[in-house]
């Protein structure tokens, strides 16, 4: 009896083993697609993943393509100043509320307190995540230092060989299929707090953009 017990165990545990690789094809955008750094550029993390990810989701919606997204982020801009009285750092709630209401798009979820295999699961499911980061944490050579107290980036896949995710990451023209160690990710997870510090210290939050 107690064989047949651990074996039913270990056959319940295998049937929820992941894959050592997971990759997503999520097109990439850079925040600033012209190399221009001022406002509203600078501080649109949050809308390039949001355009990026719906543009999986749902491919040639709203971009038709991407092409630079340029024009898209300046639409997603014009539509908080209208509705949400200006263009502000968003937490993830205020994330997949952006995305909801231009997009009409409702598979979304916000999740809170997430471990690593978390994130590993929602993209082994297909589904993209949002994550919000103290951004100088990431320790990203490309960002012009010290690098974006606040920043988000788009995860679209893992690689448990080398220990890292597989990002896109607006914050850079280079951002696109950036890895980072799993440990270093992780650790840079801050949801926004409202309050600009140099380094952001907020809950472990995630924005799931479900693909089925």
């Amino acid at each position: 009896m107690r064989t047949m017990l651990i074996l039913m165990a270990f056959l319940v545990g295998a049937s929820f083993a992941l894959p050592l690789k997971t990759y997503l094809p999520v097109p990439f955008l850079c925040q600033a697609p012209y190399a221009d750094w001022s406002q509203p550029w600078q501080d649109g993390c949050e809308e390039a993943c949001i355009i990026m990810a719906i543009n999986y989701a749902k491919p040639g919606l709203g971009t038709g393509g991407l092409g630079t997204g340029a024009e898209e982020i300046l639409k997603l801009v014009k539509f908080q100043e209208e509705n949400y009285g200006g263009h502000y750092d968003l937490n993830a709630k205020q994330i997949a509320k952006l995305l909801k209401d231009y997009y009409k798009y409702d598979k979304v979820e916000v999740r809170y307190d997430i471990e690593v295999e978390d994130i590993k699961q929602e993209l082994t499911k297909g589904n993209v995540v949002i994550a919000p980061m103290a951004g100088r944490l990431l320790g990203n050579p490309y960002y012009t230092p010290p690098g974006p107290a606040y920043h988000n980036i788009l995860f679209k896949g893992y690689d448990d060989r080398s220990g890292e995710f597989i990002a896109n990451d607006c914050g850079t023209k280079r951002g696109r299929n950036y890895r980072y160690k799993y440990e270093v990710a992780y650790n840079a997870i801050h949801d926004w707090t409202g309050k600009k510090k140099t380094i952001v210290q907020g809950r472990k939050a995630i924005v799931v953009v479900r693909i089925k």
